[in-house]
């Protein structure tokens, strides 16, 4: 309890402080306004020209409203009371009075344009020339000559004092309420502040511009030649030429460097005014004919920079419409690049979801879109690298870039990790990434954006690699070369069969159990994996093809060296989604194994689920077919599709291998350990074979086998290796 009033007390204190030193520093600003005010004054008539504390109440009354009333009535107070010498009772009446009017005008004016959108720059600056430009200085003169009036001293005030009165008060307004107020909100809010937000982003348009650094020293010259110019009229000259540039710059330069400008040559020219009529050099016609002409001026770079901002808005709005996809709401490349440029040696990524949007195709354009938005915002939310992501063209997936740093390599695996944790939610439902794959390249200042995004995009997620680097030196000719080599492969037999062995996690039979692989050798040496040479044979449908090659050489590598087909557990191979709906498929399998005298019971034939969401009628007709026949069928990367479980009241399956996803990590995850148990009981009830994926070790294996999975596949039991060589292995018998 005493803890809580001592807390409450404390910031009492400190709000109370914090208004105190405020209406001090009002105080003191108001001090060092009139002095400055001084310099504008006309002696004849002691009047100010320019009156620095009127633009500076303004100000703050912009800001802070009517919590800074008793710093602005005392410090008038004492002004008019020391130093101007009037009578208190006066003094005490202006102080009062005085700051009524610009109180409420700046009311108004913020009532005003809270009525419209906040960015809505242009239009503020209009009713500012309105409300505070013009209506404010006649209310303002209005009150001057009552309050006179009522002290017996209107004799001196007259129509034209009255139009004098109006135009010095706009000037004021126009020339330094606005440099007050860019000053204050500085103060304040630093670089958050509005208009500082926006001439930053128009200055950073033009900053490596040559324009821009022409017309910037160009007029820090003429400032130069104005404050040593010894001729009145070499100064007026080279005041306008400066007022031209700052038209010139205004809206296209920036807000902050024009005004600032523009408010010097107006301040050197109004005081040059002032100086040479209380000289008796310039007559009061002149000296207020230069004042009406300054005021046109201003009021026509007002409206010019407001034109020139409502264009960079309209052009900036129409750029972020273009360059925003409407329904995830991400940039596209051209932003990208834009962002890029200011960030130097980057690294690129991109985060490959084709392996999961493939099994979700329920999900919809909608579902997808809500997919790309929900990782995307996981990712901006959970690292400080990633500032934003983009959607890059023709593909499914996210792009974005981090620095070079020298700890890249820990950053790209705590984003392995951060994808390994992300769940996408939808429709009451959650699913984590399949193939959590980054694709990685260096992009430096000359290389072109689009065109190595592209070669990003086209590389296929490899489920042993978590992490996969571009290689820049390969070309499109020597992509067209893989081609046609590949071409030639199917001719000349040139794949090479591979297998990954599995173990019975429940027995100690020595049969064995593998998986056939493919992989392609090129030039005779270096060994082109899958994910290399898919997308071409995808490219040009191939992949009948390719998968009748496979089973052909499969039976043909089984009947040469397999004496003794008891100690063959189960030889599985890989079906795609074309394969499944050629019709000649069936038929072709029970040709060659009757030429090559394989037993059907020995060969199991693996599909995806998304290859059998794409034609589910024909791949269980394919199916069923291959059952009849003596074949085992295995749902291969089971729990990763959007209605797992629903497919295997569908499907005619005999076995499920469980999605490594769900494998890698059980050794300390509960919730996959859950998971797995989850589908190895649904697997037994329905009498279904179970084979877990990316087994790693044999601490994997044993929580696999207290779970009831009947069969282990991974690194940690047997790495691939030439089929041929297994099957050698088999019959010598040295199993694994």
């Amino acid at each position: 309890m005493l803890s809580s009033l001592r807390s409450f007390f404390a910031k009492d204190i400190t709000q109370n402080s914090r208004f105190l030193l405020c209406q001090i520093l009002v105080f003191v600003a108001i001090q060092c306004s009139f002095f400055l005010s001084n310099f504008y004054v006309m002696q004849a008539d002691r009047v100010h020209v320019l009156s620095f504390t009127a633009a500076l109440i303004m100000a703050i009354f912009l800001k802070y409203s009517w919590r800074v009333i008793p710093g602005v009535v005392s410090g008038l107070l004492f002004y008019y009371s020391y130093f101007s010498h009037r009578a208190f009772v006066i003094a005490l009446l202006f102080s009062t009075a005085l700051p009524a009017i610009p109180l409420l005008f700046s009311t108004i004016y913020q009532r005003i344009i809270q009525s419209f959108d906040a960015h809505n720059f242009p239009l503020r600056l209009v009713y500012y020339i309105l409300v505070l430009g013009l209506a404010y200085p006649i209310a303002n003169s209005l009150l001057l000559i009552s309050i006179s009036d009522y002290f017996g001293a209107a004799a001196q005030f007259d129509i034209q004092f009255l139009f004098y009165s109006v135009l010095s008060g706009a000037l004021t307004q126009l020339v330094l309420t606005p440099l007050f107020t860019l000053v204050i909100h500085y103060l304040a809010e630093g670089s958050k502040a509005p208009y500082i937000q926006l001439d930053k982003a128009m200055h950073e348009d033009s900053l490596t511009s040559y324009h821009y650094r022409l017309w910037f020293t160009i007029c820090v010259l003429v400032c130069v030649f104005i404050l040593f110019g010894e001729s009145s009229l070499y100064r007026d000259t080279m005041s306008l030429l400066l007022i031209c540039l700052v038209g010139v710059g205004i809206g296209k330069y920036g807000l902050v460097r024009p005004v600032l400008f523009a408010t010097f040559v107006l301040l050197l020219t109004i005081e040059d005014g002032v100086s040479r009529l209380n000289q008796g050099i310039l007559s009061e016609r002149h000296f207020y004919g230069i004042l009406l002409v300054l005021f046109v001026m201003t009021a026509l770079m007002f409206m010019l920079g407001a034109h020139s901002i409502k264009n960079y808005l309209t052009t900036r709005e129409a750029i972020v419409r273009e360059r925003i996809d409407p329904y995830t709401g991400l940039f596209n490349l051209a932003q990208m690049r834009e962002d890029i440029e200011q960030s130097g040696h980057v690294v690129l990524i991109f985060i490959n979801l084709t392996p999961t949007v493939s099994k979700l195709s329920s999900l919809g354009h909608r579902g997808r879109a809500q997919l790309i938005k929900q990782l995307s915002h996981y990712l901006n939310e959970k690292t400080q690298y990633i500032k934003r992501c983009y959607l890059p063209p023709f593909s499914e997936g996210l792009v974005c870039y981090v620095p070079r740093l020298p700890y890249l390599n820990s950053e790209l695996k705590s984003l392995i990790r951060l994808l390994e944790q992300f769940h996408f939610y939808f429709q009451d439902t959650s699913i984590s990434l399949v193939k959590r794959t980054i694709h990685c390249t260096d992009l430096k200042y000359d290389q072109d954006l689009e065109s190595l995004v592209s070669s990003l995009c086209e590389q296929y997620s490899d489920a042993q690699t978590d992490i996969k680097w571009l290689n820049q030196h390969t070309t499109p000719y020597s992509e067209l070369e893989k081609l046609n080599f590949i071409q030639n492969c199917f001719k000349n037999n040139q794949f090479e069969l591979y297998c990954q062995p599995y173990r019975n996690l429940h027995g100690r039979l020595k049969e064995e159990y593998f998986e056939v692989l493919l992989r392609l050798k090129v030039d005779g040496q270096a060994m082109m994996s899958p994910a290399e040479f898919f997308p071409l044979i995808n490219e040009f449908g191939l992949e009948v093809e390719l998968d009748k090659w496979v089973v052909s050489h499969t039976f043909i590598s089984l009947s040469r060296f397999v004496d003794n087909w008891q100690s063959i557990g189960r030889c599985s191979i890989n079906l795609t989604a074309k394969a499944l709906s050629d019709d000649s498929l069936v038929k072709e399998v029970v040709s060659l194994a009757q030429q090559y005298g394989v037993p059907l019971d020995k060969i199991c034939f693996e599909i995806t689920e998304s290859d059998a969401l794409r034609d589910e009628a024909q791949a269980i007709l394919a199916i069923e077919q291959l059952r009849k026949i003596g074949c085992t069928i295995a749902l291969d990367d089971f729990g990763t599709g959007y209605a797992s479980f629903d497919y295997l009241r569908r499907l005619p399956l005999d076995i499920i291998k469980i999605d490594g996803s769900f494998v890698q990590e059980i050794t300390h995850s509960d919730r996959d350990k859950t998971i797995v148990q989850a589908i190895s009981q649904v697997a037994k009830t329905m009498n279904l074979t179970t084979v877990a994926e990316f087994v790693e070790s044999e601490q994997h294996a044993d929580i696999l086998c207290d779970l009831g999975i009947d069969y282990a596949q991974g690194f940690g039991i047997a790495k691939p290796l030439p089929l041929l060589s297994h099957l050698k292995r088999c019959q010598t018998g040295r199993t694994i």
